[in-house]
């Protein structure tokens, strides 16, 4: 409420003319300014109108002393024209004291003639009130010379006043539109300033996010190249093995060769001593023929009962691998470059591990993945898979593979339907050869 009424006196005292304009007003006035320049010093600091307090304050100095001579001018005159006042009425008490003389002289000289002594004292006094008079009169009109001087020095004086007070006036117009444009400017400086805040703080928002989301890739990166350097291990560990067991099986064929050619070579002499032998559901083998039949129907389904576990391994070691590859391929977060990166990294691997193990030089070998051909089940008759098999050789000779497959090998042999494989094309024509030799 106080502020109120200091703000409504402020403007009262800002509506009033030049000359009604007291040293209370300017006081008044300088009391709002201050207030207004402590509302800027609180929002922008003092540096913002540190220049401008000091013409403030100069301009309201220059007004104050211009309101106190006017005062002064102004209290002047009223004294002088009390004192005109005062010698007109003297003037008048004079006129009137003279005109009452002369009615007792004309009174006094009617009524008796010899009153004369009395006559040259009232002319002695009409002569004294005369010289008063003319005094007086001298007086009058040095007085109102005076006051003429007085009135054109009072002229002069209000003239330059309101001259000044004009100027004064467009200074404090100047000045108050100074101070709004300084004001809208400080304004428009702090929305900015909130935009450009704002606008930091959305940025620090997005960067922590972004650092974030990179720490989390750098961590699944990290994680994907462990699983993928796990997983091209176990491959190439299990292509090792396959390559191993692939040697160990022509190993066993150039043995049971050496074997069967000693007992062919048995055979043969016996058949010399035995000149009549029933060859009746007999088989007659060359063993210079390369192609001629070495193994039993047990021992070859074995054989291919353990290739095919070993294929299926790695059939499964290749379907996983792929899931992992498309599950990085797919990934939106990871950049372009590391897909290739991992891309390019894989077929360098893949075409490393397949020259290996075809036993050829990495050049001659392509790095695309090779086309996957159909799982076929070996071709043996039912009542050939539902007999009993017959104890192999083959088992006894690489019974420390067996001892290490024995519970992948417990579940295959109970599974009624036999075990599928994945071959090639031409993989599937030399079962079916060895098939048909093996019913022969």
């Amino acid at each position: 409420m106080e502020d109120a009424g200091e703000e409504a006196r402020g403007m009262s005292c800002l509506e009033k003319t030049s000359s009604t304009l007291s040293v209370n007003d300017v006081y008044e006035i300088a009391q709002l300014m201050g207030a207004e320049l402590e509302r800027l010093i609180d929002s922008h600091g003092r540096g913002a109108v540190e220049g401008l307090v000091s013409k403030v304050v100069r301009v309201l100095e220059l007004l104050e002393s211009f309101v106190s001579r006017k005062n002064e001018s102004r209290q002047h005159q009223q004294q002088h024209q009390h004192q005109q006042q005062q010698q007109q009425y003297q003037h008048q008490e004079l006129l009137t004291a003279i005109a009452l003389l002369q009615a007792e002289k004309l009174s006094a000289s009617t009524t008796s003639t010899n009153t004369n002594t009395r006559f040259k004292e009232l002319e002695n006094k009409s002569h004294a009130w005369h010289k008063n008079v003319q005094e007086l009169q001298k007086q009058i009109s040095q007085l109102t010379n005076e006051n003429q001087q007085l009135v054109n020095q009072l002229i002069g004086s209000q003239t330059q006043e309101d001259s000044l007070s004009k100027k004064e006036r467009e200074v404090m117009l100047k000045l108050k539109e100074v101070v709004d444009r300084q004001r809208d400017e400080l304004r428009a400086k702090d929305h900015e300033i909130y935009r450009k805040n704002d606008d930091v703080e959305a940025l620090q928002q997005q960067l922590d996010r972004v650092l974030k989301v990179n720490n989390d890739l750098r961590h699944k990166n990290s994680v994907m190249q462990a699983q993928m350097k796990s997983v091209l291990e176990k491959k190439a560990e299990l292509e090792v093995a396959l390559q191993e067991r692939n040697k160990e099986i022509d190993q066993v064929r150039s043995t049971l060769t050496q074997i069967q050619a000693e007992q062919s070579s048995a055979v043969t002499k016996s058949v010399l001593k035995v000149p009549d032998i029933d060859l009746s559901d007999k088989i007659i083998v060359d063993l210079k023929d390369p192609n001629r039949p070495c193994f039993t129907k047990q021992e070859m389904r074995q054989i291919l009962h353990e290739r095919n576990e070993l294929k299926t391994n790695l059939f499964l070691v290749q379907e996983e691998l792929t899931y992992y590859q498309r599950e990085i391929l797919n990934d939106e977060k990871c950049p372009v470059f590391f897909m290739e990166t991992i891309k390019t990294a894989m077929q360098k691997q893949r075409k490393k591990v397949k020259a290996k193990m075809l036993g050829i030089p990495e050049s001659m070998c392509s790095s695309d993945e090779e086309e996957k051909d159909n799982l076929v089940l070996p071709c043996f008759p039912q009542d050939e898979m539902d007999s009993k098999p017959r104890e192999s050789k083959i088992r006894t000779m690489f019974g420390f593979l067996y001892r290490k497959n024995n519970s992948k090998a417990s579940v295959n042999s109970t599974s009624p339907a036999g075990v599928w494989e994945v071959i090639e094309k031409n993989e599937v024509n030399l079962s079916r050869e060895e098939c048909s030799q093996t019913k022969e």
